[in-house]
């Protein structure tokens, strides 16, 4: 094949000055700076597996992590076992007790009360004896136990006076069978109230008291 010649003035089409030549070598030569090298795509394979390594000791840790956690929760499981059988035993305890206790005052203290109420006793002694015998029947009476457990932080005094309200008792004659002051008795009574969340509220103690039976 023969060499192309140009003629003078005539522009041929696909020729190339020095400045495209130029342009173009360039945009080579930045290709193949751009272009990892061998070293550098090893040292990236490398990081890559030092990561993926990394990940898998993470996921190792968790899995023992996550064993470790159903371990403890089965012991925890094991322990509220234990814990709710020794409590429904401790329950059926104190019921037993309390039912011996009851049983006992009502066959070997109460029957001895009464014989005394028969017996001569001035007017004193007879208030005291009763005073005795209804604070017994308080005590063993399912209404005080209740009234014990369901508000603890009333006193042994104020469940009494809680036993006479319920009866139907006034003040005064609460004052009389407990041999304190009227004053005293609507102490105590105010003190109840708030004991039981009946300050701020017109409930009528005496309809709360029935009410918990």
């Amino acid at each position: 094949m023969g060499c192309t010649r140009f003629r003078p003035g005539i522009k041929v089409r696909g020729y190339f000055d020095g400045e495209t030549i130029a342009r173009v070598s360039i945009r080579k030569e930045r290709a193949v700076e751009e272009k990892p090298s061998y070293e550098e795509l090893e040292q990236r394979v490398n990081e890559l597996e030092k990561e993926t390594k990394k990940l898998k000791q993470h996921e190792k840790a968790l899995k023992k992590r996550g064993e470790e956690l159903e371990v403890k929760a089965d012991s925890i499981e094991q322990s509220n076992k234990a814990l709710r059988t020794l409590l429904k035993q401790r329950d059926e305890d104190r019921d037993g007790i309390e039912e011996k206790v009851v049983a006992n005052v009502r066959e070997l203290v109460l029957p001895f009360v009464r014989n005394l109420k028969e017996s001569e006793l001035d007017d004193k002694q007879m208030i005291n004896i009763d005073v005795i015998e209804k604070n017994l029947l308080s005590i063993i009476s399912p209404f005080s136990r209740t009234l014990s457990t369901k508000y603890l932080s009333l006193t042994p005094q104020e469940i009494q006076i809680a036993v006479l309200i319920k009866e139907g008792k006034s003040n005064r004659e609460i004052s009389d069978v407990m041999n304190l002051s009227r004053r005293t008795i609507e102490s105590h009574r105010e003190h109840m109230r708030r004991k039981m969340g009946l300050k701020h509220k017109r409930a009528n103690l005496r309809a709360h008291l029935l009410a918990l039976v």
